[in-house]
């Protein structure tokens, strides 16, 4: 793609194709179907504890040491984040410190209403999440001679708060972003948890900090300027790097990062981070036995609710390994899929094959390009910022479609990069044999690689690791950039070029490398994937659920998991030319051929041409040379050749004007207020 657009910019024709792109997903129209296959016998049972409180919910709050916190001014800030929490708000206002937030009830006990308090009133909390391990904490503080006064998770906290102070979050299984505030020390203390399920914004002026679950309550009193270099990683990588956000100022809180504020000033720590160490897990015995026994007590965790639960289901390998365990808990649930007119972009047979082995009730979603115009605009709004790639459109069919029937989702997110399942892994698979002299090892997967390659074809198995001879950006960081810095010095208007200093986000993923202690090149791929790509993936998911008032879950995410992962060899995560070694062969007893071995699709849609036909009108209307003017970020004469390029034909620009779309619309809908 970098030397397709360069030539683009350089050849004596203008612009010329571009090879080895797959084509994205992207595009939607709604058409439901549900239907129920019958369900075997159940297996075990789903314990419910009937006082138990489940809330997922938004948080907010300002923390301005000597001054005084209106409640009005929190209650503007509950206000854009009741879709989070429908069910009601509640405050905590003391000279120097407000705490807001808005509640999403799993099961309805007014007892669960927060903010909550230690016995005395000297901690207080606001709790966005789930606490899987809030029982067993909740038995040790009582014995320590705390007192409850609810049965829910987020009073866990305080108490836990009082014994361990700031290491309490090492106690803590979940996801979750919290504020407490010690009225003692006169202290606040915002946390998420480990690998950034649950989000969380500040923005600190002065001595003040402002924090919320979404940016949208950060900006009601004017939007800040825009940050230019957001806008450079997002151009870059269709990403967001690091603490910052579109908006110059506002910063996200890492995932596995705490924040302290007091009179004295504020400060970042870093209480998690994953070790990618010298491989303990050499044999594939012990990765299979370790990876289903994980699993296994992850999903049986997650399973806790006392309203409808269901699960997402794509057709992939990760779904349908929590589902095809959560079957084993659960008596029925319901299964929630999307399905594309296009065969070749469809896994809907796959996960209507995996309902049927499990006897959920399953409920598809026809996704079609007819809507996209209507929806990305709504998407935007509660993304905030562009950050999703086309998969957000049936990521949003789905959610839409899963609130209908239930409160509560399980996802199979984080298989891809703790287990090694993206495609770009075999190209450091290839590079990791070279580096080591062990070049035999590829040979020897030669036996399987006939299999391989039919079902993941040539530009995977071949394409990419050769392609990343030449691209750096692939070779290096695993994603290929979107534009090369060589575009983006022509695609930005003048004064944000000029501004942007010569901003390159290759810096930062540099920096995220080093931090990685393994010299092994698929280990640090992986390292920078949780670390940069998992994030986003995960943010867009919360937005996206939470827009219709529904809790995903991610089991495969528990941070044991994670921390078993990166102990396994590298060997065993990509062997004989397959992807995601360890998962196939632990769940070969549990799961249909055809769904563990058919290629890693992830709700594609053929956007390139979507764009170019069904979309064509409605791109030209977005990328308007006078909005675009308008707005001031883009160059309009270069995204004129663009858009004219894709929809004559001439090249495949499809991934590029969907990164356009977004950031438009988003301009567009930003100076729109």
């Amino acid at each position: 793609m970098t030397l397709a657009l360069t030539e683009c910019f350089s050849g004596p024709t203008g612009f010329a194709g571009s090879t080895l792109q797959t084509p994205a997903p992207g595009g939607a129209g709604i058409a439901t179907r549900s239907f129920s296959v019958s369900t075997s016998a159940a297996i075990g049972g789903c314990g419910s504890d009937s006082l138990t409180v489940r809330d997922v919910c938004g948080i907010c709050g300002i923390y301005d040491p000597n001054a005084a916190i209106e409640e009005s001014a929190l209650k503007r800030m509950t206000n854009v984040l009741t879709h989070r929490g429908p069910d009601r708000d509640g405050f905590y206002v003391r000279r120097g410190i407000g705490l807001g937030y808005r509640r999403l009830s799993i099961i309805d006990i007014p007892t669960g209403d927060q903010p909550i308090s230690n016995e005395d009133g000297t901690v207080w909390v606001v709790f966005n999440g789930e606490l899987y391990n809030y029982k067993a904490l909740r038995g040790l503080l009582e014995q320590e001679g705390h007192r409850f006064r609810t049965q829910s998770d987020t009073e866990v906290l305080v108490h836990a708060y009082e014994v361990w102070g700031l290491d309490l979050l090492a106690q803590l299984n979940g996801m979750f972003a919290f504020a407490l505030w010690d009225e003692r020390n006169r202290r606040l203390f915002l946390a998420r948890d480990r690998l950034g399920v649950k989000p969380l914004y500040y923005h600190e002026v002065g001595r003040q900090i402002s924090f919320a679950s979404e940016l949208k309550a950060l900006i009601l009193d004017g939007r800040p300027p825009f940050d230019v270099e957001a806008i450079v990683d997002y151009l870059s990588f269709a990403n967001c790097f690091g603490r910052k956000t579109m908006f110059r100022g506002i910063r996200r809180l890492l995932p596995g990062e705490y924040l302290l504020a007091s009179e004295h000033g504020a400060e970042t720590h870093v209480y998690w981070d994953l070790t990618f160490a010298e491989p303990s897990v050499k044999d594939v015995d012990s990765a299979v036995r370790g990876y289903l026994t994980l699993l296994e007590d992850s999903v049986a965790m997650e399973l806790m609710s006392d309203v409808p639960l269901g699960a997402q289901l794509s057709g992939g390998m990760d779904s349908s390994a929590v589902v095809v365990v959560a079957r084993k808990h659960m008596d029925s649930f319901d299964t929630f899929s999307v399905r594309f007119p296009e065969d070749e972009f469809d896994e809907s047979p796959y996960a209507r094959r995996v309902a049927e082995l499990v006897g959920s009730r399953h409920h598809e979603v026809t996704a079609r390009p007819s809507v996209v115009p209507s929806l990305l605009p709504r998407i935007l709004y509660h993304l905030d910022e562009p950050r999703a790639g086309p998969g957000v459109i049936p990521q949003w069919l789905v959610a839409e479609l899963a609130s209908r029937h239930v409160r509560v989702v399980l996802t199979g997110h984080g298989g891809d990069e703790l287990f090694a399942g993206y495609p770009s892994y075999y190209a450091a698979y290839v590079n990791q044999a070279i580096l080591h002299g062990d070049v035999g090892s590829l040979f020897k997967g030669i036996g399987a690689f006939g299999a391989r390659f039919r079902t993941e074809g040539v530009r995977r198995m071949l394409g990419l690791p050769v392609y990343a001879l030449l691209s750096e950006d692939l070779r290096r960081y695993g994603h290929e950039a979107v534009f090369p810095p060589s575009v983006i010095e022509k695609l930005l208007a003048p004064a944000l070029l000029q501004e942007s200093r010569g901003y390159d986000p290759r810096t930062h993923l540099d920096a995220v490398l080093a931090r990685c202690e393994s010299e092994i090149p698929l280990s640090r791929l992986q390292y920078l994937d949780v670390k940069t790509y998992l994030p986003s993936l995960l943010d867009n998911e919360d937005r996206v659920s939470m827009a219709y008032s529904l809790e995903s879950r991610v089991p495969i995410l528990d941070h044991r998991i994670a921390a078993f992962a990166a102990k396994i060899s590298p060997d065993l995560l990509v062997r004989d030319f397959t992807l995601k070694f360890v998962p196939r062969r632990a769940l070969r007893e549990y799961l249909p051929a055809e769904v563990i071995e058919h290629r890693k699709m992830g709700f594609p849609v053929p956007i390139s041409e979507w764009l170019r036909n069904d979309l064509a009108s409605w791109v030209s209307r977005v990328l308007d040379d006078g909005k675009i003017r308008e707005t001031g970020v883009l160059n309009a004469d270069t995204v004129h050749r663009l858009v004219d390029a894709h929809l004559s034909g001439r090249a495949d620009f499809g991934d590029q004007l969907w990164v356009l779309l977004n950031l438009e619309l988003w301009l567009q809908g930003s100076k729109a207020g």
